[in-house]
C-alpha cells in the first residue's frame, strides 16, 4: 500500500474533484484517508508516476510521498511525536544524494483547520538540523514564515530544495500525524507563461485560467491519448492550448472573427514555445448551435467550454439585468446542447463554466435552473461521490451537483457544471474503497482510530 497527500488548491472542492477524476480515470485503486480544505490523503494499492501526474493536475499545489504514521494524542505537539524519529540513518532516507551544502525545508498541513503550532516548523527543523551537524553535515534550513506553516511551491523552487535536499512534510490531526516528503510541485511559472506570455490577451472578454481549463479538461474524462476536445466558444484558445499539452486535439470555434483570430495567434506561440506536434488543433468560424455541419471529418469525445460570462461589472448589477443575462444564456444554450446531441456519442461528457453572480462572500446568484442540459437529455454528475461530499461537509458542491471558482475582486464568478450524455449507469468518481469499508471521521475530517 501507498501513502500520498495531496496539497490542495485555493479552491479546494474543484482541486479534490479533479485529483479523483484523474486518478479514476488512469484506473487507480485508492481511498481517501483523510482530507481537510488543505490536503487530501490518498492510499493507493500502486506506486504513482508523481512528476507526470502533477504536470496535468491543475488545482494541486504539491505531492507528497507519506512514509510513517503516527497516533497522536489530541493537544500533542508534531515535534513531541518526532522527537526521536529523525535519527541520521532517517533522514538520508528523505534526502537526495547531494555533494554541496544540503538544503532542507519543513512544511506541517492539517486535517482540521483550527489546529495551529506557532514555531513548529522551526522545531522540526532544529531536530533534523543538529542530528546532521552532529554528524558534521554542512546543511541549511528553510522554514516558513510566521503566520504561515508550509513552504510554498515558490519558496521549495527557489531555493531548489528537491534538488539540494528534501521538503519534508508533516501532515497533522488530532488523532494521526503523517510524515513524508515532497515529490514535486506544481510549476508556477510555467503556468504563468502559458497565460500572460501569449500573444493575443482580451483581459476585456474575460479569459479563464490554465488551470481551471486544466480542471475541467480532467473532469470531461475519461479521455485518450488523441482524443478531439471542442471548444465551441474558444475565445483566446486557453482551454484548447491545455488540451494539446494534455496530449489531446483540439477543435475550437467562436462566432467572433476576432477571437478566432486570437486564438490562431496564441496557438501558433503555443505550437512554437511548447514544440507541439502537426495536426494538434482545428479552428472554425462558426455559430456554436451550428458547429455540427462542420465536424463530419472529427469524432469529438468531449465538450470543454467557457461560454460568455455576460458584461464585466466592477459592482453587482441589480436583479432585472442578471435575469436578462440568464434568460439570454438559457436560450442559447438550449439550442446549443441540443446541436451538440448531432455529434456527441452516447456517455460524452459537456463541461462548461456558466455565470455566477457574487452577492455575498458566500452567496451566489445562478442561472434558475439547468434545463437547457436535462430537457435535451443531459445528466449532470455529481463532482464528488455523495459519500465523500457527506463525509467531508466542507467541500462546496452546490444542491444542483455545481462547483464555483471565484476570486475576491470578481462580481461574477464561474459555476462549474459535469453534464453526461445520457443517463449513466453508475455514477462518476466513486471513492474506490479498499478493503470495502469507510472508516467513520471525527467531526475535524480525520478517520477515527480504533485504540
Amino acid at each position: 500500500m501507498f501513502q500520498y497527500a495531496f496539497i490542495l488548491g485555493r479552491v479546494y472542492t474543484i482541486s479534490l474533484a479533479e485529483l479523483l477524476a484523474v486518478l479514476d480515470n488512469l484506473s487507480v485503486a485508492y481511498r481517501v484517508a483523510a482530507c481537510s480544505p488543505e490536503v487530501v490523503v490518498i492510499e493507493c494499492e500502486k506506486q504513482l508516476d508523481a512528476v507526470k501526474l502533477q504536470a496535468r493536475l491543475g488545482g494541486v499545489i504539491k505531492i507528497i510521498r507519506l512514509f510513517d504514521t503516527f497516533q497522536k494524542k489530541g493537544k500533542e505537539f508534531p515535534s513531541q511525536v518526532l522527537t526521536n524519529y529523525f535519527t541520521f540513518k532517517r533522514i538520508n532516507e528523505y534526502f537526495h544524494d547531494y555533494t554541496g551544502k544540503k538544503q532542507f525545508g519543513v512544511s506541517i498541513y492539517v486535517l482540521d483547520p483550527t489546529l495551529h503550532f506557532r514555531d513548529e516548523s522551526q522545531r522540526i527543523a532544529f531536530l533534523i538540523k543538529k542530528v546532521l551537524q552532529e554528524q558534521a553535515q554542512s546543511v541549511r534550513a528553510v522554514i516558513p514564515q510566521f503566520p504561515a506553516q508550509s513552504l510554498s511551491s515558490v519558496l521549495v523552487n527557489e531555493n531548489q530544495i528537491l534538488q539540494k535536499g528534501a521538503e519534508i512534510v508533516v501532515i497533522c490531526g488530532n488523532q494521526k500525524l503523517f510524515v513524508g516528503k515532497t515529490l514535486c510541485v506544481q510549476n508556477y511559472e510555467d503556468y504563468g507563461r502559458r497565460d500572460y506570455q501569449r500573444p493575443a490577451r482580451d483581459e476585456h472578454a474575460g479569459m479563464i485560467p490554465p488551470k481551471v481549463s486544466q480542471s475541467m479538461i480532467n473532469l470531461a474524462g475519461p479521455l485518450k491519448p488523441l482524443d478531439y476536445v471542442l471548444d465551441p466558444f474558444c475565445g483566446s484558445g486557453t482551454i484548447l492550448q491545455e488540451s494539446i499539452l494534455m496530449g489531446l486535439r483540439a477543435i475550437g470555434s467562436d462566432l467572433d472573427q476576432t477571437a478566432v483570430e486570437n486564438s490562431e495567434k496564441n496557438l501558433e506561440w503555443f505550437r512554437n514555445r511548447y514544440h507541439v506536434p502537426p495536426n494538434r488543433y482545428k479552428l472554425l468560424r462558426a455559430h456554436a448551435s451550428e458547429i455540427g455541419s462542420q465536424l463530419s471529418n472529427f469524432k469529438v469525445a468531449a465538450v470543454v467550454t467557457e461560454g460568455t460570462l455576460g458584461p464585466i461589472y466592477t459592482k453587482l448589477p441589480k436583479k432585472s439585468e442578471i435575469d436578462a443575462n440568464f434568460k439570454t444564456l438559457s436560450k442559447l444554450y438550449s439550442q446549443v446542447f441540443k446541436e451538440f446531441k448531432t455529434f456527441l456519442p452516447e456517455g460524452a461528457r459537456v463541461v462548461i463554466c456558466l455565470p455566477a453572480y457574487k452577492v455575498s462572500q458566500t452567496d451566489y446568484e445562478f442561472m434558475d435552473n439547468l434545463d437547457f442540459g436535462t430537457e435535451n437529455g443531459y445528466t449532470v454528475l455529481d463532482p464528488i461521490s455523495e459519500p465523500l461530499a457527506l463525509k467531508y461537509k466542507f467541500l462546496r458542491v452546490t444542491g444542483r451537483k455545481t462547483m464555483v471558482y471565484d476570486r475576491k475582486d470578481q462580481i461574477v464568478a464561474r459555476e462549474i457544471v459535469i453534464f453526461y450524455n445520457g443517463i449513466p449507469k453508475v455514477e462518476s468518481n466513486q471513492e474506490t474503497v479498499i478493503e470495502g469499508t469507510i472508516v467513520p471521521e471525527t467531526e475535524s475530517g480525520e478517520e477515527a482510530i480504533s485504540n
